[in-house]
């Protein structure tokens, strides 16, 4: 039970930013994302990827990696819309 509330808080966790990647694919928009935000977002995924690596705590392994992944393709859509629409 206590692995299942792991990979449901990190399911939610990755469902949350889920909406905005698809968002920024879909319209090339990112001007309303905050690169500050996004990187403190992958600086504390990569902190508690270490935390909860130590302590064998393979739910939120797996499910912070998923959101960490969400949070790298942000930010790459963020680096390419961002520097088109600056070029254009």
């Amino acid at each position: 039970m206590t692995d299942f509330i792991g990979y449901a808080a990190g399911l939610m966790l990755a469902l949350c930013f889920l909406p905005q990647v698809i968002k920024s694919w879909r319209t090339k928009q990112v001007d309303d994302v905050s690169m500050g935000m996004l990187l403190l977002s992958l600086g504390s995924a990569s902190l508690y990827e270490i935390y909860a690596w130590q302590l064998g705590l393979t739910p939120v392994v797996i499910m912070n990696a998923v959101f960490g992944v969400l949070i790298m393709i942000e930010i790459s859509l963020k680096l390419i819309y961002g520097r088109s629409k600056a070029n254009s």
